[in-house]
């Protein structure tokens, strides 16, 4: 088996611009998680798609350049058969290939009662949701929120556990 990690951020309630639409994710939803990301524990890569510093879309980067606060994350460790990681991996890095930028449209689901869906586009708990509907850890591609995305799969048995535990 190989090991996979699904990251949720907590979202953080300080004033700051950079917490804004976090904060907004988490109040639209009803949630603590604003964002989630999906680690490949043996290479030690994340992938998700994000517009935060120089990042927009669809983007795979080391772990220890987004895990440098553990104690914002809270994770789900999934166990995954060769042949799924191999389908895993091979559509993620599909994905950050064909990039074409942050889906700011998909994003205002979360605010508006209004969705215009962007198919070139991704925000990340579509990538993170659909990469795991494709090797069946859990059912139901879609655009949900990470809080959304993180039900799935405890429904599935997954445990969520605070991000400072995990080594």
């Amino acid at each position: 088996m190989k090991k996979m990690r699904i990251w949720l951020y907590k979202t953080q309630w300080k004033l700051k611009k950079k917490y804004f639409v976090t904060q907004l994710i988490s109040i639209r939803t009803l949630s603590k998680y604003a964002h989630i990301e999906l680690e490949d524990v043996e290479t030690g890569l994340m992938y998700t798609s994000t517009m935060r510093d120089e990042d927009n879309g669809t983007v795979v980067r080391p772990s220890s350049t987004v895990l440098r606060h553990p104690e914002h994350w809270d994770c789900i460790e999934l166990d995954v058969t060769p042949k799924q990681y191999d389908v895993l991996i091979w559509w993620l890095n599909k994905k950050v290939a064909a990039n074409k930028g942050y889906s700011k449209w998909d994003i205002l689901k979360f605010v508006s009662p209004v969705h215009f869906p962007d198919n070139l586009r991704d925000i990340c708990s579509e990538i993170v949701n659909n990469s795991c509907v494709i090797v069946r850890v859990i059912d139901g591609f879609g655009i949900p929120s990470p809080a959304k995305a993180a039900k799935k799969f405890v429904k599935k048995g997954h445990k969520i556990v605070d991000g400072t535990t995990v080594s």
